[in-house]
């Protein structure tokens, strides 16, 4: 005697079966669909991947700088011509890697290639940086101060630690490095470049039984490790690194010396009335504004609505360069070279301003004519011109200098 109906054992489907279309009951209900067959290559071991994150745009770009650390004349031209440049030049060289790029030119005359492909790093560049470097100084006005070889741009980032005892670190500042990338390794499976302790006076190391350690990564490595990390049994907290000077005001309350992300108010602030709620929220108490007040976030609308800082107390918004309480900037030294410092990277955005003109053949800086002054004659006033060429010229002794609100490429 055979088993029972229930307990028959089922037959694998058929290959017709398995790509037929599900049938209708004898009611119209629809049947249980059988096994499709994608259903079948899934199981038999077929796994679709998903593609990989992109990379960031600090490791997809490369940059090079000058020795005056000054802006270019020839900025824009840089911006819109030197793309084509190496495309061309790796071309020539037979290079396998995406030809296509974006171009930057910062305040500080410094030419940042970015690769536009999402998954190649710009040290695979490297081996054309030599000749995108000796094109670049070709093509465009160098002068006295030649453009540097090409190098990546720097692509690390710095993480806080909080709450590491200090029983099992080291007290001198030059051992405190060797101690944690083991740990760190053990726990992520990644390295770090730096370590140094968030205080740095060691005067106030012994009033403490744990502190936070700032740590440098390469910024692919900085999201594995955000929020938590477990180090010497315990698990820390994570969190980014924001530096911010004195003269930095807060966009949530308007004070200075810290930024939006560390901010220890819980409520915002209005730059324009001081009163606790944000800018976009703010709208003047009087329902038949002149200006629209009412509707919109306008300052000054009309005497109904009173502005105040929220620093001075003073009848400005927040916003001000003439606040009185906004601290003094430290006047700065000689400025750091690109590989001293992060902040040399601050990529301009795109200029906006007047259309392209074409670029000089020779290197001869290119010369306006003036008319010749006749003894007795006072010069007629220089007119400013409808395209602001001379912002892309070479400046020449004894020249006028042009309204600054006319420069190009200046960084944002």
């Amino acid at each position: 005697m055979g088993p029972p109906p229930s307990m028959a054992p089922k037959s694998a489907p058929t290959c017709t079966q398995a790509v037929a279309p599900p049938t209708k009951g004898k009611k119209g209900r629809q049947t249980k669909s059988p096994t499709s067959a994608s259903s079948v290559a899934v199981t038999s071991g077929e796994v679709c991947t998903k593609p990989p994150p992109p990379l960031p745009q600090a490791v997809r770009r490369f940059f090079s700088s000058t020795t005056t650390f000054e802006p270019h004349p020839e900025a824009v031209q840089i911006t819109a011509h030197f793309p084509d440049i190496a495309t061309s030049i790796l071309r020539q060289a037979n290079c396998s890697l995406p030809l296509s790029f974006s171009c930057t030119v910062n305040d500080r005359g410094f030419v940042s290639p970015l690769g536009v492909d999402l998954q190649t790093t710009a040290s695979a560049y490297a081996p054309y940086f030599a000749p995108l470097t000796t094109r670049l100084n070709k093509a465009f006005l160098v002068g006295n101060s030649p453009w540097e070889l090409f190098k990546p741009a720097p692509n690390e980032t710095q993480l806080l630690i909080h709450s590491i005892p200090l029983a099992f670190l080291s007290t001198n500042e030059n051992q405190l490095f060797p101690s944690l990338p083991e740990s760190i390794g053990n726990a992520r499976g990644i390295s770090i470049l730096s370590a140094h302790y968030l205080n740095l006076n060691p005067e106030c190391h012994g009033q403490k039984s744990a502190i936070s350690v700032v740590v440098t990564f390469a910024l692919p490595d900085a999201d594995s490790l955000l929020p938590w990390i477990n180090l010497f049994s315990r698990n820390r907290r994570v969190e980014q690194m924001f530096s911010s000077p004195k003269t930095r005001e807060c966009t949530k309350c308007w004070k200075f010396g810290h930024s939006f992300h560390r901010c220890p108010n819980s409520l915002p602030t209005s730059p324009f009335c001081s009163l606790a709620h944000t800018k976009a929220e703010h709208r003047c108490p009087n329902p038949s504004c002149p200006m629209g007040g009412n509707l919109e976030p306008v300052l000054s609308c009309c005497p109904s609505s009173v502005v105040c800082c929220p620093n001075c107390q003073e009848g400005h918004s927040a916003p001000s360069g003439d606040c009185a309480s906004c601290p003094k900037p430290v006047p700065s030294g000689p400025k750091m070279p690109a590989s001293q410092t992060q902040d040399s990277m601050d990529l301009a955005e795109d200029w906006a301003g007047p259309s392209m003109i074409a670029r000089p053949t020779s290197e001869a800086p290119l010369l306006t004519p003036k008319a010749p002054v006749l003894s007795g004659d006072v010069p007629p006033p220089r007119q400013r011109p409808q395209q602001v060429i001379t912002d892309l010229l070479p400046r020449q002794s004894g020249d006028e200098s042009v309204d600054s609100d006319s420069s190009v490429g200046s960084a944002q």
